[in-house]
């Protein structure tokens, strides 16, 4: 099972890699494509999109997940049809939801333009609810290969589907249809059908039942969390009268989701191994899971922070142009709430596999709180700068209570991975920072190596133990 896990965590960050890589030329594209003005409308409609997805994204395929993962195979196929047939409900709702509230929504953010757009962008509901219960079929029977291999497939979709329907002057519309017809290309990518049976949907109506009253904490967390990532970004609309603002911050944010983009392959793998290592009451191997998740969220985040820190505004001309070098401030502190972010998203998926669901939900609230007072209080004040701080103060505070919950099973490894890779990635900050020429270019080969630098210098500092090369040779198959 830990080989299983091993090269199941590898490969699903593999594919978030590749997803990542494609979003960052499809956003190059668009920014320099729209202009900062055009580009922080589309990612506010994303924004909205993708909170509305939660319903398809989060609850329901959790509990998929979970049940495929601890039943015998023989059951399997029952809850498979009941997943399909509870996700069709949620997709249509959410997206009959969107259709209807456009407008108002809109209007909240005193961008009556974006109504259609949004309107637009519901298209995509009810095809990526089909590619995640799909996807959540193919996690739960523990097929990572098959999981990795479709989110590749829809990244790369995703990327020349839009690309190419604004290149040929579809503009923000045709990015959003792309967008939807990219999920379906996923969907077809990860779908396996399942065993027939003679029983009808009547039959599954007890079992759905069931599934969905399971659904209410992960999409009560979910539709929290997805509020904390993109609340900051909706004030900033509704409260800054600049177009050309709004679009310098949704530039920070984007590359501020780094972490958490490549840490969706992990939390995917995580949620459901730690939920078998559960079932089979393994408490030292469900320990395991939970401390090297924790640990890798810890050497990851770190590493950004400090590549952002001394290289941001280069990283923003590179990615985006000149034009949007104004976010480095906003970036920077975005990149450390990231940080927080991340490591607060892996212990909750650790939370919610053990069934500590309360504890989950609770600290996604509280932070939630915290974060909206700070933005009333900081966005007037203080603009871009005050917004990403208070989203930075609480999802450090966020990270440091969830961590805290778990130290029973973590231990305090974690503490000394947290110091070591604090000094390394100090140094290669610092090194960055004086070594590296203004020309945006040079980021393409200083990245690799201040990557190969900062595993270096957590190996002089002992942080890789025994247990870290082996989870490495079984995740390589060796």
């Amino acid at each position: 099972m830990r080989t299983n896990v091993a090269r199941g965590s590898l490969l699903g960050m593999l594919g978030q890699g590749w997803h990542l890589i494609t979003v960052f030329a499809l956003y190059a594209f668009l920014a320099r494509r729209l202009g900062p003005a055009g580009f922080g409308q589309w990612r506010v409609v994303i924004s909205v999109l993708v909170w509305f997805e939660l319903f398809v994204n989060s609850g329901l395929i959790k509990v998929a997940t979970k049940s495929i993962t601890e039943i015998g195979a023989d059951r399997r196929p029952r809850v498979v049809r009941a997943s399909y047939l509870g996700q069709a409900g949620f997709a249509l709702g959410a997206f009959a939801a969107l259709e209807l509230l456009a407008g108002p929504i809109a209007a909240l953010l005193r961008q009556p333009a974006l109504a259609p757009l949004l309107r637009i962008s519901a298209l995509d509901i009810p095809l990526y609810g089909a590619f995640m219960v799909a996807s959540a079929v193919v996690l739960g029977e523990q097929r990572f290969e098959r999981q990795a291999f479709a989110w590749i497939v829809y990244a790369t979709a995703k990327a020349a589907l839009i690309a190419g329907l604004v290149a040929t002057g579809f503009s923000i519309q045709g990015a959003l249809v792309g967008n939807a017809v990219s999920s379906l290309v996923g969907f077809v990518a990860v779908f396996r059908p399942w065993e027939r049976r003679k029983e009808g949907g009547i039959d599954l109506v007890p079992l759905m039942g069931t599934m969905l009253v399971g659904t209410v904490p992960f999409l009560a967390l979910s539709l929290s969390e997805g509020l904390g990532q993109s609340v900051d970004l909706w004030l900033v609309s509704a409260a800054v009268p600049s177009a050309v603002l709004v679009g310098l911050y949704a530039s920070a944010t984007v590359l501020a989701e780094v972490p958490t983009f490549l840490f969706q392959g992990l939390d995917r793998v995580l949620f459901p191994s730690i939920a078998r290592a559960g079932a089979e009451h393994d408490r030292r191997l469900a320990g395991h899971y939970a401390g090297q998740g924790v640990r890798l969220a810890l050497l990851v985040n770190l590493l950004l922070v400090a590549i952002v820190a001394a290289t941001g505004k280069q990283a923003l001309t590179l990615v985006y142009s000149k034009a949007y070098v104004g976010a480095y401030i906003p970036l920077v502190l975005l990149m450390v709430a990231a940080a927080g972010r991340t490591l607060r998203s892996v212990c909750s998926e650790v939370l919610m596999a053990e069934d500590r669901r309360r504890d989950a939900l609770l600290v996604m609230l509280g932070t939630l709180a915290v974060e909206v007072v700070l933005l009333a209080v900081l966005i007037p004040r203080y603009g871009l700068p005050g917004a990403a701080a208070g989203v930075a103060a609480s999802a450090l505070a966020g990270g440091a209570i969830s961590t805290g919950l778990l130290a029973r099973q973590v231990g305090t490894r974690p503490l000394f991975t947290l110091l070591r890779s604090g000094a390394a990635a100090l140094v290669v900050g610092v090194a960055l920072a004086y070594l590296t020429p203004q020309a945006p270019e040079w980021l393409l080969v200083a990245y690799p190596l201040a990557a190969a630098g900062y595993v270096a210098v957590l190996g002089l500092l002992g942080e890789f133990g025994d247990d870290d090369i082996a989870s490495l040779r079984e995740a390589f198959g060796r």
